[in-house]
């Protein structure tokens, strides 16, 4: 690409400068041509006005209709730059023989004004010819002749102006070299600074070109420590966030677990309602809490995932215990199935667990009362599947493939649950990208949603490595 801009440029260059020399050349030629035919049309005019004497006037008006065709008859062998042909006419422009050619408006009127006029004649067959007319007398059937001569050759042919102007162009582009090549040099730079990070220095000459590469090299600059600080003000946000939620985590939970212990002492079902409603609200705060710290661990490039075997068995175990008082505060059925061999996958523990958590916290949020959430793992050959099935409200079909998206949520979760943000799903969908696996969404028959999280299995060979 960068080889046919270069050609672009010089070729550009090359059509420009053809575009201006070459219609100029030509101009010049025509105007020399031009130039060259009035200067022999004046020459013929007053070399013809002094040899037309009285005494050849006198025999002219004695017989106008022969005169001319006699003056051609002897003048049938014409030698080259002498008069090849005469035709005489009164004052009113009329020919005295029938075959002499007619006088047009436009030389009767330089006739009338000037006493000369000429002009080129190209007949369909023989050479061009050089007309010249002039006044000899004031009346009579001589008044006017008319002098046939052929067009002399031009002193300056058309070649030698395209010759200059090929060589005029050929010289540009030669001239024009060392500034492509700056051109080039200053794009190389810019290009490897943007795309390598390397050191751009600027072109020392002090021209067009230099005052530019210098304004890259400002901005480039300018741009480095904007983003420089923006890069540490998110480092120090990121930081503050994952502090932040594993200060306020700790108490959270320690405030879900006196609420579940103080329902579980009362008696009244009001009472019990509203205790529920505040420990279903406390969940979603953790919730929320852990989500804001998994997206600060996924957001932050300097931060790489933990790598270690995960026991999936044991993750939904505790995603279920986690959840399952939720769910029976809210009157939701929640139930979970597990094999009974390990199945063992390589990633993140804390983001694993987060992102079935959300699924699973999902399904319950917006649930129904006497509805039912079921949380399986299953294996299925060297990889294994993770489903969270729900009998709620569901989604729109045209919602399903949006599912994920930062900060969606479908139209159905707006209505039920105004407060939500959206993130959980987000969150789950960014940690199976990050580990290698798949998230997707189907609609569950009758109504009601399945989250489906599939990926591969450790294998054995891995997992005795694992374990040395």
């Amino acid at each position: 690409m960068s080889e046919r801009r270069r050609f672009g440029m010089r070729a550009r260059l090359a059509a420009l400068l053809l575009a201006i020399l070459l219609p100029s050349a030509l101009v010049l030629v025509l105007a020399q041509r031009h130039w060259e035919l009035r200067t022999a049309a004046l020459a013929t005019a007053e070399a013809t006005a002094e040899r037309f004497s009285d005494q050849r006037l006198a025999r002219c008006e004695e017989s106008p209709e022969t005169f001319g065709a006699a003056r051609g008859r002897r003048r049938l062998r014409h030698r080259p730059g002498r008069s090849r042909g005469m035709h005489v006419y009164d004052a009113e422009l009329r020919p005295a023989n029938e075959a002499s050619p007619l006088l047009d408006q436009a030389m009767a009127e330089e006739l009338r004004s000037d006493g000369v006029a000429w002009r080129r004649v190209a007949p369909a067959t023989g050479p061009a010819e050089l007309q010249v007319a002039l006044v000899v007398a004031e009346s009579g059937p001589c008044s006017v002749v008319l002098v046939s001569r052929p067009i002399p050759s031009l002193q300056a042919p058309l070649w030698p102006a395209l010759v200059f102007a090929l060589l005029a162009i050929g010289a540009a582009s030669v001239a024009a070299g060392p500034l492509v090549r700056r051109i080039r040099r200053l794009t190389r730079a810019v290009t490897e600074a943007r795309e390598r990070g390397a050191a751009f220095e600027p072109d020392p000459a002090r021209d067009e070109i230099g005052e530019l590469a210098r304004a890259f090299a400002a901005d480039r600059a300018r741009l480095a420590a904007h983003a420089e600080e923006l890069e540490r003000r998110e480092r120090m946000l990121t930081e503050f966030v994952s502090n932040t939620t594993h200060d306020v985590g700790i108490p959270l939970t320690v405030l879900q677990g006196h609420l579940v212990a103080l329902r579980q002492r009362l008696d009244d079902g009001a009472d019990r309602a509203v205790l529920g409603h505040a420990l279903e609200e406390a969940h979603y705060i953790g919730a929320l809490i852990r989500n804001l710290g998994a997206a600060a661990k996924l957001d932050d490039p300097a931060r790489s995932l933990v790598a270690e075997p995960v026991d999936l068995g044991a993750l939904v175990e505790r995603v279920a215990s986690r959840h399952g008082p939720l769910a029976r505060a809210k009157g939701v059925a929640f139930d979970h199935a597990t094999p009974d061999e390990p199945l063992r996958v390589r990633g993140d523990l804390t983001l694993l667990e987060q992102a079935v958590g959300n699924l699973a916290h999902n399904a319950v949020r917006y649930n129904e009362p006497g509805g039912h959430v079921a949380l399986v793992l299953e294996a299925e050959g060297d990889t294994f599947r993770i489903q969270v099935v729900d009998d709620g409200p569901g989604v729109g079909p045209e919602d399903l493939p949006r599912l994920g998206e930062r900060r969606f949520r479908s139209e159905e979760a707006r209505s039920r649950q105004p407060t939500g943000t959206g993130l959980g799903l987000s969150i789950a969908r960014d940690v199976a990208a990050r580990h290698g696996m798949t998230l997707s969404f189907a609609a569950a028959e009758p109504h009601g949603l399945v989250a489906i999280l599939e990926g591969a299995l450790l294998s054995a060979a891995d997992e005795a490595r694992a374990e040395q």
